[in-house]
């Protein structure tokens, strides 16, 4: 995994790590210009580019990118969009030829290079700024970012990351500001960054063993599954399907009888259980919420009392307040919806996406998975993400799906943070290979590729 860090953090650790090292910052600006130039050459050679350019550092690597790009692009734009800089942005504005600045966008521009605003911005953009960049987003070229879009107004193709991996890029909202993201150390010492607290998961981030040759039923775990109702039957029966695909040996379902009839006659592998004989069953952890659609509190209070590992999924989201306790047993794994009731369950009104979420897995003591276009899981004082930008795997059941994965690993002991990490890759890992075979698939489609992945 990679560390990701937050804006003003990534701010401060330039600043530090420039004075201790007594970095020159022209050369680190060169140095970043030349590597966003060979990153996006493809987009350069030959083309009409322009470059928006700032009034700080971020300015002057735009600046520097354009006297590079002189050599091979077809037109060189220069459009500052503040009449002074500081020292080295007016210093470099001098190295270029008078003829390559402009007032205003021409028309014949193929890509458009962000370097208006670095990691350091704060505040708000100006009206002129927002609708420059609304103009710029309708329009049909290559849109380049330089560090960060500008503060995340500007809305890229590409963007590449100087220094360090920068965390709001991931925010779900900006993450698709950001288009493909890639990342250049312009010359800073990595063995000296500081320490973070949140990391972007990868592939290899995975790590659950595989069975040993004597294991059976009962070793590979029992998952009871609360779910289902006669508006939503197939939830709880996809959750439990891809609990078994992820390696479970036995999945309980506690349903109405009706959705229990329809599943006990297509995959009688499921054990059907009544709410009356709900405390008769043993098993290792528990799966609420899947099609429950108006739930049960007093099974949710059963479930959390009896002190066993626990995924709270869809339905039995809206069903948590705030005077309960996890005690660091729980998964919860809702959408933005969900996650949005659940913060106004909890009282949570202040702060952006990161602080909300890490706000609510403090107050009830459980790692919550925030499933969006990229995966975030929080848990403690840390947080985790997986960049996965998946549209195929925007498809009915898909939730079911990764509820039943972290399910299946909960029921064979790991703890819920490990359980929900290796959930979140596997789950990824099958919707991007299904994707390359398939394209567009079913979440029957997705149970079946867990358990070949698995």
């Amino acid at each position: 995994m990679e560390n990701l860090y937050s804006l003003s953090v990534s701010s401060e650790m330039d600043h530090d790590l420039i004075s201790r090292h007594s970095l020159s910052e022209g050369k680190l600006i060169d140095s970043a210009a030349k590597g966003a130039y060979s990153i996006f050459l493809p987009q350069i050679e030959g083309k009409n580019v322009l470059f928006l350019v700032g009034k700080g550092n971020n300015g002057s690597d735009a600046l520097e990118m354009a006297r590079l790009s002189l050599k091979v692009a077809k037109k060189v734009y220069v459009l500052p969009l503040f009449d002074k800089g500081n020292e080295e942005n007016m210093r470099r504005r001098k190295l270029l030829p008078c003829e390559v600045f402009v007032s205003y966008i021409q028309d014949d521009v193929d890509t458009i290079v962000d370097g208006v605003f670095g990691f350091s911005f704060r505040g708000k953009m100006s009206d002129e700024l927002v609708s420059l960049f609304s103009r710029i987003d309708n329009s049909s070229c290559y849109k380049i970012a330089l560090d960060v879009p500008s503060g995340f107004g500007y809305k890229a193709d590409a963007t590449v990351s100087f220094m360090c991996r920068k965390r709001e890029m991931y925010y779900p909202d900006n993450r698709r500001k950001c288009g493909d993201i890639f990342f250049y150390n312009p010359g800073f010492p990595e063995d000296e960054y500081y320490d973070s607290d949140t990391f972007l998961l990868k592939d290899d981030d995975y790590s659950v063993s595989p069975f040993s040759l004597y294991d059976y039923k009962n070793t590979r775990g029992h998952l009871f599954v609360f779910g289902g109702s006669l508006r939503y039957p197939g939830a709880p029966l996809i959750s439990s399907l891809a609990a078994f695909h992820a390696g479970c040996g036995l999945v309980s379902l506690c349903s109405e009888k009706g959705v229990l009839d329809k599943v006990y006659n297509s995959h009688p592998s499921i054990m059907g259980v009544g709410k009356e004989s709900v405390r008769r069953v043993k098993n290792n952890a528990f799966l609420l919420g899947p099609g429950w659609d108006e739930g049960d509190r007093e099974l949710l209070d059963y479930v959390v009392e009896s002190r066993k590992p626990i995924v709270i999924d869809a339905d039995a989201i809206k069903l948590i307040e705030r005077d309960h306790d996890f005690s660091s047993l729980a998964v919860l794994t809702p959408h933005l919806g969900e996650f949005r009731t659940l913060c106004s369950n909890l009282g949570i009104e202040d702060g952006d996406f990161y602080e909300k979420s890490r706000k609510a897995s403090e107050m009830l003591d459980a790692v919550v998975v925030i499933k969006t276009s990229v995966v975030w899981i929080f848990y403690k004082e840390k947080s985790y993400v997986y960049d996965g930008s998946n549209p195929s795997l925007g498809v009915a059941g898909s939730g079911d799906v990764l509820s039943g994965i972290i399910g299946a690993f909960l029921s064979r002991g790991m703890d819920p943070l490990e359980s929900a990490i290796n959930g979140v890759i596997l789950h990824q890992k099958c919707g991007r290979s299904l994707r390359e075979s398939l394209g567009f698939y079913t979440s029957e489609d997705l149970i079946e590729e867990v358990g070949k992945e698995r």
